[in-house]
C-alpha cells in the first residue's frame, strides 16, 4: 500500500501524519459509492441535512484547540492565524445548515389562469471539492459544507500538503452526523488518480482553488457538460494615495503582504503609492518589515510561521534573489526569531523597491512575504497599471477622499475591491472569487452565491386538471 507522509515545516525531520494514498481504482470507487447514497442524502428532509451540519460545527468547535495545533504543525501558520481558521471553518458549517432551508423557488405569472409556474433548485449530485494546503480546513467547508447542505454528496481531494488535517474535518463530519458515503476522501498525489477522479462518469461538478497550472490540466481531465468552479491565482495590487492615512495603510498593507507568510492567493503582492508620499510611506513599510519575526507556529515571538513546503521556499527565495541581481534594493526585512531550527523552510518578510517593471515580482504572482513599492503619478495611472493585469481577484485603495474611493470601486475591473483595508482576508457570507485569469466557471463562492453552482434550476408549468 502507498503511503502519503506530511512533515512539519518548521522541523522538516517531525512526521505528522500517515495515510494511505489513493490509487486510480480508489478514487473511482470514492465517486461510485458517494453516487450510490445521492439519492437517499438529496431527498432527505433540510431539517436532517442542517442537523448534520450543525453537528460538524459543534465537533470541530470542540475539537478547536487540537485542530489549530494540527493545522500549524502541518502547514506551518502561527497558532493564533490556525485558531482563526478554525472558527472560521465553524461558521462556515452553521451558515451553510441554513443553506439546506434556502434553496429556494420562485413563481411567475403565465398565460393561462390554470397553470402556474415555478422553479425548484435541485442538486446536481457528486460534488468532486479540491482543495490547496494553505487554508486546509476553512477552504475545503467552503466547498464541502455548502454542497452537502442542498443534497449533493462529496468526494474531497485536499492538498497531498495537509493530509491530517483533511482527515480531522472529514471525521468531524462523520462523527456530526453526515454519512461516511456521502462524504468521501480520496488522498495523494497521482495525477492519474486525480484524471480518474475528476472523469469519473458520475461527477456532475469540479469546484478547485490552486494554482493556474493544476487548473490548466484539470480542464483537460474534466467531461465536456461538468459543471467546474475554478479559483486560481492572484496578483493583487494595493493604492496608496497621496491624501490617505498612512499609518493605517502601512499596518494594513504589511498585513496584506505578510501575513500568513504571504502564502494567499488574495495577498498584496505590490503597492502603488502616490510619488509625493512614496518615500514616507516606505519608510513606514520599512519599519513595519524590520520589526517582523519568522518561527515555529507555536512560538509567541513568531508573526508568520515557515513557507509550507521546500519548494515553495526555493521558489520564492529565487525571485527574491532574481530581482536583487537585477537591481531591485531592499528597503526593509525581518528576521528569524532566535534559536529557530535551521533546517526550517523560512522565509523573511522582506520590502522591495526599485523593481524593474518588467520583472515577475512586479508582474507575476509572489504567494510569498515580498512586497514591492512601486511610485506612481495618482490613482488614474493607479487603475490603468491594475486594469491591465489578467488576474482580477482583488484590489484596495487606501484614501480618506469618499469620492476618489468611489471612482476606483467603479473603475476597478475586479472580482472584489477593498478601501482602507488590506487585500486579505472575507468574510463567509459575501461572494468570494475573481475576474479574468483569477477565476473560471463564472460562478462565486460563498454564503447564497454558492447555491447557483451547487443546484440546477427546474422550471415547472402545472395545470391540475379538474
Amino acid at each position: 500500500m502507498t503511503t502519503l507522509t506530511s512533515y512539519n515545516p518548521a522541523n522538516p525531520s517531525e512526521l505528522v501524519t500517515e495515510v494511505p494514498a489513493a490509487r486510480p481504482g480508489d478514487a473511482v470507487e470514492a465517486v461510485q459509492t458517494a453516487h450510490g447514497v445521492f439519492a437517499d442524502w438529496s431527498t432527505a428532509p433540510a431539517g436532517r441535512r442542517a442537523e448534520a451540519l450543525h453537528g460538524a460545527a459543534a465537533q470541530l468547535a470542540a475539537e478547536a484547540a487540537e485542530l489549530a495545533e494540527l493545522i500549524s504543525r502541518e502547514e506551518g501558520k502561527t497558532v493564533g492565524a490556525a485558531r482563526g481558521e478554525v472558527a472560521k471553518t465553524v461558521e462556515q458549517f452553521r451558515l451553510a445548515a441554513q443553506l439546506a432551508f434556502l434553496a429556494e423557488g420562485s413563481t411567475y405569472p403565465t398565460e393561462s389562469a390554470a397553470v402556474s409556474a415555478f422553479t425548484l433548485r435541485v442538486p446536481l449530485g457528486v460534488v468532486v471539492a479540491i482543495t490547496p494546503w494553505n487554508f486546509p480546513l476553512s477552504l475545503a467547508a467552503r466547498k464541502i459544507a455548502p454542497a452537502l447542505a442542498v443534497g449533493n454528496t462529496v468526494v474531497f481531494k485536499p492538498s497531498p500538503v495537509t493530509p491530517g488535517v483533511s482527515e480531522r474535518l472529514a471525521a468531524a463530519c462523520h462523527r456530526g452526523g453526515v454519512p461516511e458515503e456521502a462524504l468521501r476522501v480520496v488522498q495523494g498525489d497521482d495525477p492519474e488518480a486525480m484524471a480518474a477522479l475528476v472523469g469519473a462518469a458520475q461527477v456532475r461538478a469540479v469546484t478547485f482553488t490552486g494554482s493556474d497550472r493544476t487548473g490548466a490540466a484539470l480542464h483537460s481531465a474534466v467531461r465536456p457538460g461538468v459543471r467546474v468552479q475554478f479559483e486560481l491565482g492572484g496578483h493583487n495590487a494595493a493604492l496608496v494615495c497621496a491624501d490617505a492615512d498612512l499609518q493605517h495603510a502601512a499596518a494594513e498593507v504589511a498585513g496584506g503582504a505578510f501575513g500568513l507568510t504571504g502564502q494567499v492567493c488574495t495577498a498584496t503582492d505590490r503597492v502603488l503609492v502616490d510619488r509625493s508620499v512614496a518615500a514616507e510611506f516606505t519608510e513606514l513599510l520599512a519599519e513595519r518589515a524590520t520589526k517582523l519575526t519568522a518561527g515555529r507556529g507555536d512560538d509567541p515571538a513568531a508573526a508568520m510561521g515557515p513557507a509550507a513546503t521546500a519548494a515553495q521556499r526555493d521558489r520564492v527565495t529565487a525571485l527574491l534573489d532574481s530581482a536583487t541581481a537585477a537591481g531591485a534594493k531592499i528597503a526593509g526585512r525581518g528576521t528569524l526569531v532566535p534559536g529557530t531550527d535551521p533546517a526550517g523552510y523560512w522565509l523573511l518578510p522582506t520590502l522591495l523597491t526599485d523593481v524593474p517593471a518588467d520583472h515577475p515580482a512586479i508582474t507575476g504572482e509572489v504567494f510569498g512575504p515580498l512586497l514591492s513599492v512601486v511610485p506612481v503619478d495618482g490613482p488614474e495611472q493607479a487603475l490603468a497599471e491594475i486594469n491591465a493585469d489578467d488576474h482580477r481577484l482583488v484590489t484596495a485603495i487606501h484614501t480618506r477622499d469618499l469620492a476618489t474611493a468611489s471612482r476606483f470601486i467603479r473603475a476597478a475591473r475586479y472580482g472584489m475591491v477593498k478601501v482602507n483595508e488590506r487585500t486579505t482576508g472575507n468574510g463567509v457570507a459575501p461572494p468570494f472569487g475573481g475576474w479574468g485569469a483569477s477565476s473560471s466557471g463564472a460562478f462565486p463562492e460563498g454564503g447564497r452565491t454558492a447555491l447557483d453552482f451547487l443546484t440546477d434550476t427546474k422550471t415547472v408549468y402545472c395545470n391540475v386538471l379538474a
